[in-house]
């Protein structure tokens, strides 16, 4: 009997184990499941908001200038990082300067059908906004106007050494070094250093006309209009706003801000390099700052 007894002991013990084997393989093949669907949430998730930064950022560059391009270059980034637009709710703010994009996106499941669980509704949004720059890390020329309250589009001649009264006066500055070569190369590709608002530079002194053919040639290489440039444009040129040009010599000169000239033309005159063409609003690569004076030249910044 004893044995027997045993026997059947052995037997609901093997019994029990293939029980709980069979509910921890169920257990183990649910969190499994539970995990990989989570994952693929999550996957979905990052690249849905990586999307929509991205469309938040390519738009903004847009702004101020064009509400209806902005709002379509988001929808084509958004479509080109298959986001539905039919989904998205992109928003541009009364005054161009933000731009806001919310995208909903269903995520199908792989396990948790089998639980009645289909799919997960995600839901993603970003804001930029463009601000006033107020640090430049490369591309400022070497030409510092007088800042006044000029009106965008309107085509003014930058003269040196114009006077009081006159909205256009500017002085050659020295960025990273001094001399004709230093002006000339600055002139043509831009400052390679770090300028900011609330920095003092120094105005250069002799004569820097000698470079007006080579910028002149320089620019003239480029066949665009103020209605059809392209971005980076050789003739568009970013310019430190200061606080006065009645200087005489070597003297520092106070940047209150930074405006984009578009160039025209450039030319001696009376010895002197004159340039003409419109100020813009434009936005490039740069530290903003709202709270300083808005000169036309912005960056862009995620803030949601």
């Amino acid at each position: 009997m004893r044995g027997g007894e045993s026997e059947v002991r052995r037997m609901n013990e093997k019994g029990s184990a293939a029980i709980i084997l069979c509910a921890a393989v169920a257990v183990l093949f649910a969190v499994a499941a539970y995990v990989t669907d989570i994952g693929m949430v999550y996957i979905e998730r990052t690249k849905l908001s990586n999307a929509i930064d991205s469309a938040v950022l390519a738009a903004a560059l847009e702004l101020p200038n064009d509400a209806q391009k902005a709002r379509d270059t988001a929808a084509s980034y958004l479509q080109k990082n298959n986001v539905d637009t039919g989904s998205s709710v992109i928003t541009v703010s009364s005054d161009n300067k933000s731009i806001y994009i919310e995208s909903v996106k269903d995520v199908k499941h792989l396990f948790a059908p089998v639980f009645g669980i289909k799919q997960s509704r995600i839901k993603e949004h970003s804001k930029g906004i463009v601000a006033p720059i107020r640090s430049l890390n490369g591309g400022v020329r070497p030409f510092a106007v007088e800042y006044f309250n000029y009106t965008y589009g309107n085509q003014i001649v930058l003269k040196n050494g114009a006077g009081a009264g006159y909205n256009g006066n500017y002085n050659a500055i020295s960025l990273g070094g001094t001399g004709a070569s230093n002006f000339e190369n600055n002139a043509l590709y831009g400052f390679k250093g770090t300028i900011s608002v609330g920095d003092y530079i120094d105005t250069e002194t002799g004569d820097m006309s000698g470079a007006t053919n080579d910028i002149a040639n320089y620019i003239n290489s480029e066949q665009s209009t103020f209605t059809n440039y392209p971005r980076g444009s050789i003739r568009l040129w970013t310019i430190p706003m200061v606080n006065t040009m009645m200087v005489n010599g070597k003297k520092q000169v106070l940047v209150k801000g930074f405006g984009q000239f578009f160039v025209e033309a450039v030319k001696k005159n009376s010895g002197k390099i004159e340039i003409t063409g419109r100020f813009v609003k434009y936005v490039t690569k740069g530290e903003i700052d709202t709270s300083i004076t808005d000169m036309g030249t912005y960056g862009v910044k995620l803030v949601e």
